[in-house]
């Protein structure tokens, strides 16, 4: 018989929730183990989320053994910007059993109807700032950071419930033999004459990080403000970020776009970590994984373009098309760089402009994600 418990408050029910993915995906080659101890840190009232959310974390057992988990939350950030009310789930994993899919879920939905939310959406773990969807395309490949590698059955357990689709997400993939469209060239080379002289691109100084993540702060939480899920970082929540990937970040691949001497746009592209951590299938950096990490960091290929964001004051001047260009051309160009290929991600199905212009230039829609949403009733 499978029991569903609310473990916030048990060791053991915590320790279980946190392991079960690593028992889980055990023998799939592409999953990508998190380190232990940043998903125990993650999970606990470290991290900056925990201040503005409240969360219920519950495992299923059949007998003693953990076969699912799920988190329960709501954000007063999201609903204070959206003026709602809105109920969420995130790290959803399970067992191929819909007995399990039914009681992990219909702990969540009790927990939401107790707190007046009668709409739940997810899986988001926690919010748009961090890991969403179900993957349902690319199983074939690991999948990079800071993006989700989920078991292919979930989507129809949580159908069977009632659950129905929000969002798709595409992820493409981009490497030296895609093509950069001619219009995008003969574009930038136009924007670049017009606005000569008053804009410069340049990339992060690491020495002033502070300064330059206020940069970044301040041009997201404008620039994204009208994007479907947005939800706005406090600083506390972007600093906590930038000291979990400082010691990844290459200055090189990240770049602010000032126009007239004022910071309106940037680009943010991570050198894909996952190439190492798939390494450690332990999660653990103790006794080897710690060898293995600083070993093979240097030899990283892949990154992942996370975030482009102009000002809303500076929208309709071409500056996006100025600063993907630097990008492509420094990614491609003949020097020898780190990164040779990236993936783009995530972006929504119905941003068509992006989605055409993604195709033009022949890169491949290699992974989809989905995100499911339900109204529980009054």
């Amino acid at each position: 018989m499978v029991v569903v418990k609310q473990v916030n408050d048990d060791k053991k029910g915590m320790k279980d929730f946190l392991e079960l993915p690593y028992s889980l995906y055990k023998k799939d080659k592409h999953w990508c183990p998190p380190l232990r101890f940043e998903r125990k840190e993650f999970f606990s009232a470290k991290n900056p989320f925990m201040k503005h959310s409240e969360v219920g974390f519950f495992v299923a057992y059949d007998g003693n053994r953990p076969v699912g988990r799920v988190t329960a939350h709501r954000d007063d950030i999201y609903d204070k910007f959206y003026n709602t009310q809105q109920g969420f789930f995130g790290f959803y994993e399970s067992i191929e059993d819909d007995e399990v899919a039914l009681k992990l879920m219909l702990a969540c939905e009790d927990w939401m109807k107790t707190r007046g939310i009668d709409s739940l959406m997810g899986p988001f773990n926690f919010t748009t700032n961090h890991e969403v969807g179900f993957l349902i395309k690319g199983f074939d490949s690991p999948p990079v950071i800071m993006m989700t590698y989920t078991k292919p059955y979930y989507p129809e357990q949580l159908k069977k419930l009632g659950y129905e689709k929000e969002k798709e997400l595409i992820a493409f993939w981009v490497d030296r033999s895609t093509e950069k469209p001619e219009f995008f060239t003969v574009m930038a080379k136009r924007i670049d004459r017009e606005i000569k002289g008053s804009y410069e691109i340049r990339i992060m100084d690491l020495k002033n990080l502070k300064s330059e993540l206020k940069i970044i702060l301040d041009i997201y939480n404008d620039a994204w403000n009208k994007n479907w899920g947005f939800v706005p970082m406090t600083e506390e929540e972007i600093d906590d970020m930038a000291r979990q990937l400082k010691s990844i970040i290459q200055p090189e691949y990240i770049y602010f776009l000032y126009l007239k001497g004022e910071p309106a746009a940037f680009l943010l592209c991570l050198p894909d970590i996952n190439n190492v951590l798939i390494r450690i299938k332990s999660g653990k950096l103790f006794p080897t994984g710690i060898f293995k990490l600083l070993f093979f960091k240097k030899y990283i290929q892949t990154g992942r373009i996370l975030l482009m964001g102009v000002k809303n004051q500076f929208r309709n001047q071409g500056l996006d098309v100025l600063i993907y260009n630097r990008m492509i051309e420094d990614m491609f160009s003949k020097v020898p760089r780190q990164i040779k290929n990236a993936e783009m991600s995530w972006i929504l199905e119905d941003n068509h402009v992006m989605v055409n212009i993604l195709e033009t230039m022949n890169a491949d829609p290699y992974k989809r994600y989905l995100i499911v949403k339900k109204s529980l009733g009054k």
